[in-house]
Parts: structure tokens; C-alpha cells; sequence
């Protein structure tokens, strides 16, 4: 994939671009959905060190994530494509809220220290998440146990 690098230190399969602007049109996601994996992302940071994360995250019906938690960051998700199911808990992992994402409402903010993880409804679809960084493995995420 031009002007892409693949990322080896992520969990799940991921993507820098190597140049400084991005221009990301539909012919690139519509291209780019027909990846064979449960989850992938394309970050437009240039690393896990800069002060600002974005990612386009293509995600399947198939994949389910972990409720998990970002202590001290509050997090968005802007859903580009498709339909999910975003699921907000307490810390004993009781459904405080649900909300549904779509084409009318296609934006969401969650406040730091939220319980939360989302899912995909129908077969593709596609968010964006940004994140303040840098991105620190040991205390940027918690996960319900």
C-alpha cells in the first residue's frame, strides 16, 4: 500500500501513512473495507509519541472488544460508515447507558475514566477516534476484569 507503513507494535493490524497531510477520500475507505480482518486501523498520527491520535478503525460485526477505560482522557469516535452500538458501564460492569450510532447520530464524546467499548451492527463499518497522546501501553487503558 502506497504512502502506507504497517505498524508492528499495535495489537491489532495497523497502518502509518508516511507523509504530513493526509487527504483521506471515499475511494480510499471503500478500498480499504476490503481488508479480510475483524478490526484494522490507519493512523493518521506519525506516532504513538505525538500530542494528538487519530484513527480510522475498520471494524466487523465479528469483532467484539473489551470494556475497558481511559483514565485520564476523554476520547471521541465519529462513525464515518456503517451502524454500532456503543455500551457505557459502571466499574462493576453494569449497562449504565446505550447509544446507537448512525448516519443522523454520527458523533460521540466520552469522558475519561468511562467504562465503555462499541460494536459493530451491521457487517463493515468505519470511526474515527481521537485521543490525546502520547500513547503510554501501562496506564492509558483499563479494562474491566
Amino acid at each position: 500500500m502506497k504512502n502506507l507503513k504497517k505498524d508492528n507494535s499495535s495489537l491489532s493490524l495497523s497502518f502509518r501513512f508516511n507523509k504530513k497531510i493526509q487527504n483521506i477520500t471515499k475511494k480510499f475507505l471503500n478500498k480499504k473495507i476490503k481488508i479480510k480482518k475483524d478490526i484494522y486501523r490507519f493512523c493518521l498520527n506519525g506516532s504513538k509519541n505525538d500530542k494528538l491520535h487519530q484513527m480510522i478503525i475498520f471494524q466487523t460485526k465479528n469483532y467484539v472488544g473489551e470494556i475497558k477505560k481511559h483514565p485520564f482522557k476523554d476520547k471521541s469516535y465519529h462513525l464515518l460508515k456503517g451502524k454500532q452500538l456503543v455500551t457505557i458501564y459502571d466499574n462493576k460492569g453494569k449497562i449504565k447507558k446505550k447509544i446507537i450510532m448512525n448516519k443522523d447520530n454520527f458523533f460521540l464524546w466520552i469522558e475519561k475514566n468511562t467504562y465503555h467499548n462499541n460494536l459493530t451492527l451491521n457487517n463493515k463499518s468505519i470511526h474515527v477516534e481521537t485521543i490525546s497522546g502520547p500513547f503510554d501501553k501501562k496506564s492509558d487503558r483499563k479494562y474491566l476484569k
